[in-house]
């Protein structure tokens, strides 16, 4: 079990319990859960990297315990 914090860069951030085998959209599925948004509005990235794609898992990006992810809403426009 590792813990990931992910920062709205508003001045929120959430610390979230997980796997480092979860994939990307489960992890999205917690933070959606964690934050009251939908799981598909949800990119996550980590400072200056291209966006996470849902079907890697956080061990994929080299995600760890302590690591921060940014997080930014997509909402299509």
């Amino acid at each position: 079990m590792i813990i990931v914090t992910v920062n709205d860069r508003l001045g929120t951030k959430a610390q979230i319990p997980c796997l480092p085998s979860d994939p990307i959209k489960v992890f999205k599925a917690m933070v959606a859960a964690r934050i009251g948004r939908a799981p598909h509005e949800i990119m996550l990235k980590r400072q200056g990297e291209r966006p996470m794609k849902d079907m890697l898992t956080l061990e994929d990006y080299g995600v760890s315990n302590g690591v921060q992810l940014d997080l930014e809403l997509d909402t299509g426009d």
